[in-house]
């Protein structure tokens, strides 16, 4: 009875995980898939190991590392000798043995005469490169125009005799036909017919062969289509290495990767030849997790035999022909609406301030997607003008006085929040996605790409810091009663009757408005909601105790988030990076809000606008323009920190083909 209790609650399981799309295999989580040493070239390492131990255990003994040179210099002459041989440049006879010779009685010609000796270049093996493969068709057709000239030669000699010995006898003095008919099979061998056979027989491996260049050729393509389009919508950075070598093991594809921001280096090998075709793509990072879901799914069916290279090449052709899920102006609409609900729970903004948020954030998801694509010099300096712009807005709104019908505002001086105003309409474009990328990078020892993606988005942070300092001194010099005030004047939950509905429904409907904003589905939007306050509360309530000191908070905030997706990616099978995204900007947002390093140079402004510029301005002018870099580094330590942890939480003992990171 137990055994069909189980085993109607197993199928029950199952049928509500279809119901919920849950993936059939493979998980996704956030820690390596493998350490960088396992992925880079082992030639060298598997010739020596041929040569057992170079040294003794007291690493002088002198004759023992004789023998082993040796050993090694005969591996490396073997391996030499293969390769002239393989490809016909050896001599005709093989040496000890004269012209009719036999193979000695216990070996056979495999030993001495490997695959393309004999006159009959073997075909190419299955992971063969492609020089090798061409260089053993060009062999081919070498023997077959060789054979059709001796077949030429032998007809031609065949029908001259028959010429002339019809002018010479008769049919019935022909002495052939007086041999009985037992002797007439033998025509059938005559050293035409025997060259006729070998003929074809070298046509059809040079078809053979040509097919597989072209199968070569697909392969790579299509190794190289999925590389682009990983790179394009998002994928991981850490897994891409994983994600390359893993295909081409399945396609049977000597290769080896390099990932480097925006770019992945290719070296296809061929290991008969000793030579490599190097291939540099390069793609602009972005955001798609709609097309990410099916760029893995592809990926996945292909690890799983379950599509050719061909096929899945034409779908990934499809899918990066394809128009984006939601146009620009439903983007445009989606960057506001964002903005104005990051608002209350990061800035402590008003009701009031919701509808400027709105439109400013309105206006930088205008130029981003409307006005830079289309303009490169606009978009070099889009970060610094946005900031310039949003928080000169914001500052000449912040100082209307709170007169007239806004005379019962009591305890405040100005009707709108400044600071709640400038830091929340740049907030989706802080570089959230460059700190969770780096962040994994570095968890996976993969030194290169993670620390120039850190020190990247702290310049980028720098840059924003920048632009508000100058938009909020340019106010400033215009009008002297501009505002000062760094933070929101009152109780900022009062209008919404509890601290924790000023901070939880907004969150999840950001981290749902964020999702849509890079193109996931509706259907991916509630996980990433749960995500999203998984890793707030606890940044949230911790925040709330320690003060601007946000280190602590935003580590254990990534720690929960980092625990739910690798839970998520190793129980339900699910894409953890994609899911985490949203959850990862309140945490980078919260943590710079906390830190206040956003609007960090307003009390320079305050200094040039009264006139009160001395020595010790100068060093809090540098400390202003710093101020967000710094809170960034911060975040960036917090996030990295939390994710190791919650990787050795979930995966202690790694997974199965990885190599986790160790200290």
């Amino acid at each position: 009875m137990d055994r069909w209790k189980q085993a109607l609650a197993a199928v029950k399981f199952q049928s509500i995980a279809d119901s919920m799309r849950r993936p059939e295999y493979g998980e996704d989580g956030l820690d390596p898939g493998f350490h960088p040493n396992d992925v880079g070239a082992t030639d060298d390492l598997h010739q020596a190991a041929a040569t057992g131990d170079r040294t003794s255990d007291d690493g002088h003994d002198h004759d023992e590392e004789k023998a082993n040179a040796s050993t090694l210099r005969d591996v490396q002459d073997q391996e030499a000798a293969d390769i002239i041989r393989t490809f016909g440049l050896h001599s005709k006879h093989v040496d000890g043995l004269s012209t009719g010779a036999t193979t000695p009685e216990g070996s056979s010609t495999a030993a001495t005469t490997p695959d393309g000796l004999g006159g009959e270049p073997a075909s190419a093996p299955v992971n063969a490169g492609l020089l090798s493969t061409l260089l053993r068709l060009s062999q081919l057709e070498k023997t077959s125009k060789n054979l059709i000239n001796k077949e030429v030669f032998l007809n031609k000699e065949y029908l001259d005799e028959d010429a002339a010995r019809d002018r010479r006898t008769k049919w019935y003095e022909d002495p052939n036909m007086k041999k009985s008919s037992s002797s007439l099979p033998k025509l059938s061998f005559t050293p035409a017919a025997v060259e006729q056979r070998r003929l074809k027989r070298q046509r059809k491996k040079a078809k053979k062969l040509t097919v597989h260049v072209a199968s070569i050729l697909a392969r790579q393509r299509y190794i190289m289509q999925l590389c682009r389009a990983f790179m394009a919508y998002g994928a991981p950075t850490h897994r891409l290495e994983q994600y390359m070598v893993m295909t081409a093991g399945i396609l049977d594809v000597s290769a080896q990767f390099l990932y480097m921001p925006g770019c992945m280096v290719m070296s296809f090998d061929d290991r008969e030849t000793h030579t490599a075709q190097v291939k540099l793509v390069r793609a602009v990072q972005g955001m798609d997790l709609s097309r990410l879901t099916e760029v893995h799914n592809i990926y996945k069916s292909v690890i799983h035999d379950k599509t050719g290279a061909d096929e899945a090449a034409e779908e990934l052709d499809k899918i990066m022909k394809r128009s984006p899920r939601y146009n620009k102006p439903f983007i445009i609409l989606l960057y506001g609406l964002s903005s104005a609900c990051i608002g209350p729970w990061a800035f402590g903004a008003r009701p009031i301030d919701l509808p400027i948020i709105f439109f400013l954030g309105a206006f930088v998801g205008f130029m981003q997607h409307v006005v830079a694509p289309h303009s490169i010099l606009f978009a070099n300096v889009f970060e610094v003008a946005m900031a310039i712009i949003t928080s000169f807005i914001a500052r000449g709104i912040g100082s209307i006085h709170a007169t007239g019908p806004f005379a019962d505002l009591t305890g405040r001086k100005y009707v709108f929040c400044f600071s709640a105003i400038a830091q929340s309409s740049i907030c989706m474009i802080l570089p959230g996605f460059s700190v969770l990328c780096s962040s994994l990078e570095l968890q996976s020892h993969q030194i290169i790409a993670g620390s120039v993606r850190l020190v990247y988005t702290i310049l980028y942070s720098l840059f924003l810091g920048y632009g508000v300092t100058i938009g909020t001194t340019a106010y400033g010099l215009i009008d002297k009663g501009a505002t000062g005030e760094g933070s929101c004047v009152g109780e900022p939950q009062e209008p919404y009757g509890n601290k924790y509905v000023q901070h939880f429904p907004f969150v999840a409907v950001y981290c749902i408005l964020a999702g849509l904003v890079n193109q996931a589905r509706f259907r991916q939007t509630p996980i990433m909601a749960v995500f999203g306050l998984i890793g707030y509360l606890p940044n949230y309530f911790l925040s709330d105790r320690l003060g601007s000191s946000t280190g602590l908070a935003n580590t254990v905030g990534a720690f929960a988030l980092g625990t739910a997706g690798n839970l998520y990616s190793r129980l339900w099978h699910g894409h953890a990076a994609s899911a985490i995204i949203p959850g990862i900007f309140t945490i980078v947002s919260s943590g710079l809000a906390a830190s206040g390093a956003i609007i960090s140079g307003l009390q320079y402004s305050k200094q040039i606008q009264d006139g009160t510029i001395n020595d010790a301005t100068v060093v809090n002018s540098n400390n202003s323009l710093t101020g967000l870099g710094y809170g960034m580094i911060e975040v960036a330590i917090g996030v990295s920190v939390g994710l190791f942890i919650s990787a050795v939480v979930v995966y202690p003992y790694g997974k199965q083909r990885s190599g986790l990171f160790s200290f």
